[in-house]
This record gives structure tokens, sequence and C-alpha cells, in this order.
């Protein structure tokens, strides 16, 4: 784990969190991230990822934006609120203009965001926002 700002938050850069209403989404996302590395927790609510997200700061969150127990908006705002400096990479299969909404409002709230993905996606896309994740300066693994 690596310390990344003053606020003396470290964010462990093998882990990921996965929030998304739908099992097997979940399980493709960590069947793809467990051979890069990265060890997975997975989540159908926002309000358990919140519970462990106060243990836990990992490098990456996965976020469906279309939950159905939970609202994407309001995780966006509350990883706002708790500052969070990963990266949340929205996930969504809905219409194109709703996730940009959602991109907007979590741009606003603070949240570093990567491109969105639209569903279905496949294993490329998530390895290749693991590399990019891995490239940047500020969450970079320790060598």
């Amino acid at each position: 784990m690596i310390a990344i700002n003053a606020d003396s938050i470290t964010i462990d850069a093998q882990l990921a969190v996965i929030i998304d209403d739908d099992e097997k989404m979940r399980s493709f996302i960590a069947s793809t991230l467990t051979p890069l590395g990265m060890r997975v927790e997975s989540f159908e609510a926002a309000k358990e990822a919140f519970a462990a997200l106060s243990l836990h700061h990992p490098a990456i969150i996965f976020l469906d934006i279309a939950l159905v127990r939970s609202d994407a908006i309001d995780v966006l705002r509350g990883l706002g609120e708790r500052h969070y400096d990963g990266v949340v990479q929205l996930i969504s299969g809905g219409r194109p203009s709703l996730l940009d909404a959602v991109r907007r409002i979590g741009v606003r709230a603070g949240v570093k965001l990567a491109t969105p993905l639209c569903k279905p996606f496949a294993r490329e896309a998530i390895v290749q926002v693991i590399e990019e994740l891995r490239s940047s300066p500020a969450i970079a693994p320790e060598t």
C-alpha cells in the first residue's frame, strides 16, 4: 500500500472494488482482475460497499450506474465527501446520455473517473483500465 496524499489516506494499489447488482457482471470483472494480481471485493449494493470502504481504500472502484437497491449518484457524492483518491470506473448498459450525466456529477463531486465502459465490454477493456491505472504515478504499485 502507498500513501498518496497529505491526509494520510492509503490507497491499496492491488485492491479493486466492484459495485454492481448483476452477479454475473461482478464475476466477469473479478475473473479478469484476479489474474492481473488484483484482490477483489465485490458488492451488490452501495451500503455494503461503503461499510468496507471505511476500512479499505481500493485503487479502483468499478461502479454500475444502474443499481437496483442503490443510487450511483449517491455513491459518487459519498466518495467525494470521503475524499476518495482512487479511480472510479463507471460501467453501464444504459443510454450513453445517462452515463454522461452521471459522469458529470462524479466530476463535480471531485471524484477521479476513468473513461466509462458501456456494457457489454471485453476483458481487454478491463485490462487496459488496470494498465492505465498502474501507469498513474499517484497509484502505481510500489516496487
